[in-house]
């Protein structure tokens, strides 16, 4: 990512030279801090231009001298992420997935950013690279700048945290509608539905459990002697106290278990198929020729969804996707009057709000009056 060009007015002056008032100041390429030169333009301009000479030997050869005089490596955002990654994203016990979004994340900063002194990055260079994400990324993106820059400041790597200045966007709302059990059914009951989907769409709807541990169950797991499943959601592994849950199945549940326990595909996973063709690069991407992979899933589901024609009447952006059969599984236990503990449990939730959330938007709100009394004497 090249330096953006100087002002007009500023072409005039040698690099990392500002106006400040009515004098001057200078900027340091490696570490960003701004010094005041209160003196005339002609002596601001010497003092620049011999600070640029010093410093251009330390810089070149990317920072092989200054290695060499100081053991320092040159502060750059590439070294700064790699610092970041190796002292304090390895502490901080997110989630599998959470931690490979993250790491995907770095490694494009890499890419794009990696070149570049610390120092150089101020609150315009970030904004300009923040505006080219959408919303929903720019938020995400935006956060975890924050924390990288957070980490340099504490480190003494830079003089503030120029990523918190930056704008402060809201996520766009999600519009995504709702399953219906008849929208659903109709998606089960279709012909051109994979059967091993068909199994990931009940196995959901009757254990309320997270898309990847969905695709994760191991067969293992199941003891049908003593009706049991066991899950560990992997979401709640970060967790100070993680969840895990042996589940006592339900006729629905059980029917759905043991059909994926009699498949006739040799796989470790109770959710699985057989691949069309077996490339070795996406072989050797999975755990087994046979699993399924989170966003397989979604993407098959998207696709059985729209072969059955089972949503056509609502907008394409905002047809559910397989994440919201579980809030029709969980708001599905509420009409048949499982207890809300139930229903909180079985979804992992360490919050009743949340498993609440899940349950809301199925129905119409209405009116609800309160019986109250008003029995005040005078």
């Amino acid at each position: 990512m090249a330096s953006r060009p100087r002002s007009i007015k500023n072409r005039k002056l040698p690099p990392n030279l500002y106006p400040n008032g009515k004098y001057w100041r200078y900027r340091n390429p490696i570490t960003g801090l701004m010094t005041s030169i209160n003196r005339p333009l002609e002596d601001a301009i010497k003092l620049a231009r011999a600070a640029n000479a010093k410093l251009a030997p330390v810089m070149a050869g990317d920072g092989e001298l200054l290695m060499i005089l100081t053991g320092d490596r040159l502060p750059t955002m590439r070294n700064l992420v790699e610092r970041f990654e190796a002292e304090w994203l390895k502490d901080r016990g997110y989630a599998a997935r959470t931690l490979v979004e993250i790491q995907f994340k770095l490694e494009r900063y890499r890419q794009d950013l990696g070149d570049q002194l610390i120092g150089q990055l101020d609150v315009l260079t970030v904004a300009e690279y923040l505006d080219g994400f959408s919303n929903n990324a720019y938020t995400k993106h935006r956060g975890l700048l924050i924390q990288i820059f957070a980490f340099a400041v504490a480190k003494g790597l830079a003089e503030r945290n120029v990523a918190e200045l930056t704008l402060i966007k809201k996520e766009a709302e999600k519009k995504r509608q709702l399953h219906t059990l008849a929208g659903l059914m109709t998606i089960v009951d279709a012909d051109t539905t994979p059967m091993w989907l068909k199994r990931a769409i009940r196995l959901a709807l009757a254990s309320l459990q997270r898309r990847d541990d969905i695709v994760s169950w191991l067969k293992s797991s199941v003891d049908l002697e003593n009706n049991t499943i066991k899950v560990s959601p992997g979401k709640t592994q970060g967790y100070d106290n993680p969840i895990h849950l042996q589940i006592k199945m339900g006729q629905a549940l059980r029917e759905v278990v043991s059909e994926c326990l009699r498949s006739p595909v040799a796989s470790p996973y109770l959710i699985h198929y057989r691949p069309k063709a077996r490339k070795r690069e996406q072989i050797a991407a999975k755990d087994h020729w046979t699993s399924v992979t989170p966003n397989y899933l979604s993407n098959e589901f998207s696709k059985a969804r729209d072969a059955a024609h089972a949503y056509d009447h609502v907008p394409a952006t905002e047809r559910p996707t397989f994440h919201e059969v579980r809030a029709l599984g969980a708001w599905l236990y509420e009409q048949q009057n499982f207890p809300q503990e139930y229903i909180q449990a079985l979804m992992g939730h360490a919050d009743a709000k949340m498993t609440k959330h899940y349950q809301e938007g199925h129905t119409e709100k209405g009116i609800e009056y309160l019986e109250v009394g008003a029995d005040l004497a005078f």
